[in-house]
């Protein structure tokens, strides 16, 4: 095929503008349409190469999947064994667990599936999604495997049967994203279904008649870098994505691709800075997100800017460096010749395998707690220290006995999880403990919710609960009150108003909960707002902490929401009620005089909100002395 510059000058528009939306820089809040210039691209490059070879009759399977091999490997490999050494030494076993299902599915192109069950492409969680980027390369290595095959089966007849069946088939897939994002289906961010009609505008493309010289073609081709520059700043994480909004940078492309040759434009794109940062742009989009990882997970609290300077002088010269040393030397000693070709396939390839089962046995072996025992033995204690009891004791989910009767329920998200053990034990010993339980779930009564994880459905969870008409002698209420904004569709509140203002937000969905519970409850207890942590990121348990400095860390702790937990106060006390409906206030059990977070030992809490295994005695103290009276009245 012919080489354009002006294609890897592309490419180095949708590298840049994805690194800027990862960075945070706000100018770019619609940043992440790089990757669907690059779905655009590869349908483009991916069927004019198909398509010709077969007209040519010298297309095989053999040398299609070995060029793609010999493409995507290299910097593949790279990144995950960059990322598995990473997780290895600073990740703690819950972290590295995760982590350890990522390797595997992204080892064999499938991160995109596994993604699609529940993870938030738009959370700010980067401190532990080194890989959430490649999703986007799951999407193309998928396509890969069944379009060549539609391809040949389609060329058998006709040229014009062949463009307008992947019209059609278009049209089906645009039809099917439009559907799951309206229907708010579990994985239309992800799945090769949802995002197909953009690789195929890019085959469209490729299949349509060659052009004809105009001077529209400076128009069309201008047209199409607008369409592509503008969705960069003016769609957000709010956006319906992809969908038919996502036409605009895919139809950019497509235009840009097929008019701009002899342009303006493309010798615009086709300038040396672009173009070199177009032809590293594969690894440096792999190395990128990684970086932003570890620089978050450091806490170092960068501006937006700041990491876009400190990701290009990292990522360029190693991408580069990737580009020079690894892939063009295997790719000129592949071309060589067939048994060279096979040598390279085969190195290649065997990092398959190792990364599948490393990630295998890390999320098997849940994280591998051993390596903290042999290699630290401080981390190891540590990693015990930081147990969740709730998740010792009890199950998520739907954990309700069948029956009429029961002693007490406990309903919320991860955060109610703190207080289940401690209030149990205090009060609750001997009494059987329904729970129903879920991280990121609001089960409160009326909540309309777009849930962002689909292992367990929090819209059925509530369904299930709000059906049940089991008598209880207690019910517990409680959940994340300052979060979930971007996902309760049926409020109205002002976006980037402070914590303060939006708890406001509650006082319909929890009267109307505590109004049903009253029907099956003697007493309900409500937990109001929960303290947020500071400092915790440097205390969790890795291979190069040390006591000393964990020591260190413990005094640097502290309640960063102070304000907030004492401004909302006043809000959840309207709810108190005599004795049926008792509100309980965190405030009371963390701080004082002063606010305690750590036992001089050991932190009482594994992150910003969970607390760990060492606060469990503390709670129940707490809890003793300051509302023994009004939950045992």
């Amino acid at each position: 095929m012919e080489y354009r510059k002006d294609i890897d000058g592309l490419r180095a528009i949708a590298v840049l503008s994805v690194i800027f939306f990862h960075s945070g820089v706000t100018l770019f809040s619609g940043g992440f349409v790089g990757v669907d210039v690059f779905f655009v691209i590869s349908g483009y490059l991916i069927t004019s190469l198909v398509s010709n070879e077969i007209k040519e009759e010298r297309f095989t399977f053999a040398n299609f999947y070995k060029r793609r091999a010999l493409r995507l490997l290299p910097a593949l490999n790279v990144t995950l064994l960059i990322v598995l050494i990473f997780g290895f030494v600073f990740y703690n076993n819950s972290a590295f667990d995760n982590l350890g299902k990522e390797i595997l599915f992204s080892a064999l192109g499938l991160a995109n599936i596994l993604f699609a069950q529940g993870i938030d492409y738009f959370s700010n969680d980067e401190a532990y999604r080194p890989l959430i980027h490649l999703w986007s390369l799951g999407v193309e290595e998928q396509f890969y495997v069944f379009w060549p095959l539609i391809l040949i089966f389609l060329l058998k007849f006709n040229h014009s049967f062949v463009l307008k069946s992947v019209l059609v088939l278009f049209f089906i897939f645009l039809w099917l994203s439009e559907y799951a994002i309206a229907n708010e289906s579990d994985g239309s961010y992800y799945y090769l279904q949802f995002r197909a009609f953009e690789l195929l505008i890019g085959a469209v493309f490729a299949l349509l008649p060659n052009r004809i010289d105009t001077r529209l073609n400076n128009i069309f081709s201008f047209i199409g870098v607008c369409f592509i520059l503008t969705p960069m700043f003016l769609f957000d994480k709010y956006t319906n994505f992809p969908g038919v909004n996502a036409l605009f940078p895919c139809l950019g492309t497509g235009l840009v691709i097929y008019f701009s040759r002899g342009t303006v434009i493309s010798k615009l794109l086709g300038a040396r800075l672009l173009v070199g940062v177009g032809l590293i742009s594969y690894p440096l989009y792999l190395y990128h997100q990684p970086l932003i990882s570890f620089l978050s997970y450091f806490e170092l609290h960068l501006l937006p800017w700041t990491m876009v300077f400190i990701i290009l002088a990292v990522c360029i010269p190693l991408s580069w460096g990737t580009y020079r040393f690894i892939e063009q030397p295997i790719r000129k000693k592949a071309s060589k010749s067939v048994k060279h070709t096979r040598t390279s396939i085969v190195a290649l390839v065997a990092f398959i395998p190792i990364f599948v089962i490393s990630g295998a046995l890390i999320a098997k072996g849940q994280g591998l707690p051993w390596r903290f025992s042999i290699l630290n033995e401080f981390a190891y204690d540590l990693s015990e220290q930081n147990r969740m009891p709730f998740n010792e004791a009890f199950e998520r989910g739907y954990q309700v006995e069948d029956g009429q009767r029961g002693n007490v329920l406990f309903i919320g998200d991860s955060v109610l999880q703190n207080y289940v053990v401690p209030l149990s034990n205090t009060f609750f010993k001997g009494k059987k403990i329904d729970v129903v339980s879920r991280g990121g779930c609001v089960l409160l009564k009326a909540v309309e919710f777009r849930d962002s994880f689909s292992d367990i459905s929090c819209n059925d969870l509530r369904e299930k609960l709000y059906e049940k008409d089991k008598l209880y002698d207690v019910v517990v209420i409680s959940q994340s009150w300052a979060l979930y904004d971007d996902n309760i569709l049926n409020v109205n509140f002002a976006k980037n108003e402070n914590e303060n203002y939006n708890i406001q937000k509650w006082i319909r969905f929890l009267n109307e909960t505590i109004l049903h519970f009253k029907k099956y409850a003697k007493k309900i207890i409500v937990i109001g707002a929960h303290p947020k942590v500071h400092g915790t990121q440097e205390l969790q348990p890795n291979i190069l902490l040390t006591q000393k400095k964990y020591e260190k860390g413990l005094e640097k702790l502290s309640i960063s929401n102070l304000t907030y937990l004492e401004e909302s106060s006043s809000f959840f006390n309207k709810f108190n009620q005599s004795n049926k409906v008792v509100v309980l206030n965190p405030l009371k059990l963390w701080c004082q005089k002063t606010c305690i977070t750590h036992n001089g030992s050991w932190s009482y809490f594994v992150d910003s909100q969970h607390v760990s295994f060492s606060s469990t005695n503390f709670l129940e103290r707490q809890l003793q002395t300051n509302y023994a009276n009004l939950i045992n009245d």
